[in-house]
């Protein structure tokens, strides 16, 4: 298959990146591994309080699906249960079913068809003698997305422990409840996210505590660095003293806010959110039975005696990392930003990188909300369609303040820094812009 653009990363910042470059008379094939488009927006549902009273209930799903057909419309080749593995010059995407896909694809038989071609025909991909399929593209923009950090404690390979965004994506996407009495581990915007979501769907969340502090898990033990993390999510909270902890955070107060929440009172939607208690381990045989959980100091050293508290299932939040590795695959230079989330591709306010014909959006640039996902995918739509001779009728200028504006309504703040990292980003990118010869370097 050739076309004007390859996407990969059904998401939404890929899925909003597709409508753009569609709409100006190009042709664009996404690619997913998922069975579905969709990505992250799939297992969001929650109240935005930031909206007006009748559109404040943000359904992913139903934004993922309304996306998905718009593209369609366009005539937007979406190519699901199928993995990009590499990349050769011109942008040549070498693919393969994922084998999370159903249906297949012509006679080619790799993955799903999400959509028609622009003429109307289910879209085909290129079978080599390997069983390799192909489509080449003038221009390739990667909205990969972001990927789960793992929290190891003893007992996480127990049956019965997930991650917190699996628990989102039983819980929102496939209606399963996974156990009767759950606890998360690790309190950031996310975890808090979706123990509301799972207490909203009638599970029984019996609490949220922090990981025992151990090299591998940093930060996230820390009460002080949870009460910052609190702050992200502050606006959402339907708990005055959740509002008001999360203000004091803001005002950089944490150490005297984790004192003050020594006790278990702070709750959200009537879940514990224990932020001086740490999980030391799951406890069970076949499958989870237990944890054991300890008080923590506000620098999340154990003290005090372990009580045992009986689930049969634990959720683990990490937090996100950026999934780059594509980026890294052909060559764009990589920056390590904490900002933003650890490492991103270098790119410039437009979305493109120093790899010719490279653009990346959403999550794999920084973490941040859906909505600002969304907007990053316009923006590198409107750049691509723009460095093919297109005119949109929205200007890059535009399409980047759109970004900023989505940014500074959105209710969730993954990363407390967020703005730092992104002018961070900026400062390098022009610095290596102004150095002479440096761009060329850059580009391959």
């Amino acid at each position: 298959m050739k076309v004007d653009a390859a996407i990969i990363g059904a998401g939404p910042a890929g899925l909003s990146a597709a409508i753009e470059i569609a709409k100006m008379g190009l042709s664009v094939a996404i690619v997913d591994e998922y069975y579905r488009s969709g990505g992250r927006l799939l297992g969001q549902l929650y109240e935005d309080p930031k909206q007006p009273s009748h559109s404040r209930l943000w359904d992913g799903r139903k934004i993922a699906e309304g996306l998905a057909a718009e593209a369609r419309q366009y005539g937007v080749h979406i190519l699901c249960g199928v993995t990009a593995w590499s990349a050769s010059p011109s942008w040549q995407l070498h693919m393969s079913a994922s084998g999370a896909g159903v249906g297949s694809v012509g006679s080619a038989g790799v993955g799903s068809v999400d959509g028609t071609g622009a003429n109307g025909s289910a879209a085909s991909t290129e079978a080599s003698e390997h069983g390799l399929h192909r489509v080449t593209a003038k221009r390739l923009l990667l909205a990969t997305g972001a990927a789960e950090r793992a929290v190891p404690l003893p007992g996480w390979t127990l049956p019965g422990v997930v991650s917190v965004g699996a628990a989102q994506t039983f819980t929102n996407v496939h209606r399963v409840a996974l156990g009767r009495r759950v606890l998360i581990v690790g309190i950031d915007p996310l975890s808090i996210s979706v123990a509301m979501e799972m207490k909203h769907a009638g599970i029984d969340v019996v609490g949220m505590a922090l990981p025992v502090r151990s090299s591998a898990n940093g930060k996230i033990s820390s009460p002080m660095d949870a009460i910052a993390r609190l702050s992200a999510v502050s606006d959402l909270a339907p708990n005055p003293l959740l509002r008001f902890m999360g203000r004091m955070s803001a005002g950089r107060v944490e150490r005297l806010a984790a004192h003050l929440l020594r006790g278990d009172f702070l709750r959200i939607a009537g879940i514990p959110v224990m932020v001086r208690k740490a999980v030391t381990s799951i406890k069970g045989t076949q499958g989870v039975e237990a944890v054991t959980l300890q008080s923590v100091t506000v620098d999340g050293t154990l003290v005090g005696y372990p009580e045992t508290i009986e689930v049969d299932t634990v959720c683990l939040s990490g937090g996100l990392y950026p999934l780059a590795d594509f980026a890294q695959t052909v060559g764009c230079p990589m920056i390590d930003i904490p900002e933003l989330g650890g490492v991103v591709p270098l790119h410039g306010s437009d979305m493109s990188t120093p790899t010719v014909g490279l653009y990346v959006a959403g999550n794999i640039t920084g973490i941040e909300s859906a909505k600002v996902a969304m907007a990053q995918g316009r923006l590198a739509g409107v750049s691509i369609a723009h460095s093919l001779g297109r005119r949109p009728a929205m200007t890059i200028e535009q399409a980047a303040a759109a970004v900023t504006q989505a940014r500074q309504e959105s209710s969730f703040k993954f990363l407390p820094n967020i703005e730092q990292g992104r002018a961070k980003m900026m400062e390098l990118w022009s610095e290596g812009n102004e150095i002479e010869g440096a761009s060329a370097a850059w580009r391959t």
